[in-house]
């Protein structure tokens, strides 16, 4: 019989039931006029912080994170506190772990909260000593279970770097090894290939057995290349570069699988200061695995990029049959993939790309059908990335 999740566990352990979530719910119709004026206190308090404002692009964020807050407030309040609950509260924990929030501004942070409401509670409940006292308790232990899942997403993202980096060290002293080995006799069938052309000439039935002979052998070697790009630590070799013609030139030779129609949207004068040549590789994985998802499901594949304040964000949307759920959830890990002949390693190395320019990869499954994949690179240079 498996034991309790991790929510029911920390519930039990905090000592949270449901005559708090009785508490908490009517209490929240009490204070529903008071919550914009604790969300504005908090913010006031956030951004009197230089640490804390480093995690906002632009102060146009905070009006509309203050409703955000609000809703946190009042779904927080009013329940129910089930795994419904737990992985809403989840989705937030890691979206703070995503914009990189320092762990230590969330007690400041919670701090903050604990204090209004404790206020309230001694405001709304000021005649009713003992139902003061309970209702003063089920707030700390409801925001004692909020620390504890934001806590858990930190955790998480962190046993995953510690998971994927020993996964790389080990994939790269396989690779210096390989690569090198491998190069070698690659090297030699090439040479040999050139040759046998020459003394056959013009045989049609030949030239096509030894053009299928040259495929196996740059594909090869594009793994090698992979492979070793994939463990390298070295900053990129940033220049500003003009991102439409970057990709057109990149994509020129990719062979468009029948059926498939493609198309780049990136607008003109649009520029990314990164390196040309990784941000190349990355757009052709993107794309490369974009139409092998079409093999069987005709239709777009599309490349697009757009601007904010601080990113240059690359999409590339298909509409194959998108994600399976549980690669999703890794999907940019070396070695996942759900090709027969596919290697895992495409993704993996966009992933790469983002990180060693401070950026970030993302991927979704759409509403409307098939996969998107997001690269965002920073406007401009960060500190020099390596991991």
């Amino acid at each position: 019989m498996p034991g309790p999740s991790f929510f029911e566990d920390i519930k039990a352990y905090v000592g949270f039931g449901e005559a708090d979530s009785t508490l908490l719910r009517e209490f929240g119709t009490k204070v529903e006029g008071d919550l914009i004026r604790i969300s504005d206190v908090f913010y006031e308090r956030m951004l009197g912080h230089p640490g804390a404002m480093r995690v906002f692009e632009d102060l146009s964020q905070v009006q509309r994170l203050k409703y955000t807050l609000v809703e946190w407030f009042r779904s927080g309040l009013s329940g129910p506190h089930g795994e419904a609950f737990y992985e809403r509260r989840l989705q937030i924990g890691r979206r703070h772990v995503q914009i990189e929030l320092p762990q230590q501004y969330m007690f400041t942070a919670m701090d903050v909260v604990r204090l209004e409401l404790r206020a309230l509670v001694e405001q709304h409940e000021s005649a009713d000593s003992q139902r003061r006292r309970a209702l003063s308790d089920a707030v700390d232990r409801w925001l004692d279970l909020e620390l504890a899942i934001m806590l858990k997403s930190y955790r998480d993202h962190s046993d995953a770097l510690l998971a994927r980096k020993e996964r790389l060290a080990g994939i790269g002293q396989v690779a210096g090894t390989i690569g090198h080995e491998l190069r070698n006799p690659l090297g030699v069938i090439e040479s040999s290939l050139y040759l046998v052309r020459r003394r056959l000439g013009e045989d049609d039935r030949v030239s096509k057995h030894l053009d299928r002979i040259e495929e196996q052998v740059r594909s090869a070697g594009d793994i090698i290349t992979d492979l070793l790009d994939l463990v390298r630590d070295q900053a990129p070799k940033r220049e500003l570069v003009e991102l439409r013609p970057l990709v057109e030139r990149c994509l020129h030779e990719l062979q468009v699988p029948s059926g498939v129609s493609f198309e780049v949207r990136v607008p003109e004068g649009m520029t990314v200061d990164g390196d040309a040549k990784l941000i190349c590789r990355a757009v052709v994985n993107l794309v490369k695995n974009a139409f092998e998802a079409m093999l069987e499901h005709p239709g777009v594949v599309s490349v697009s990029a757009l601007a904010t304040a601080s990113e240059i964000v690359i999409e590339v949307v298909d509409e194959g049959p998108g994600f399976e759920p549980e690669i999703l959830r890794s999907a940019f890990e070396p070695l996942v993939t759900t090709r027969s002949q596919g290697v895992g390693l495409g993704l993996a190395l966009v992933q790469r790309v983002a990180q060693r320019h401070g950026g970030s990869a993302e991927a979704e499954n759409r509403a409307t059908g098939g996969a998107l994949v997001r690269l965002s690179l920073p406007r401009r240079a960060p500190a020099i990335q390596r991991s």
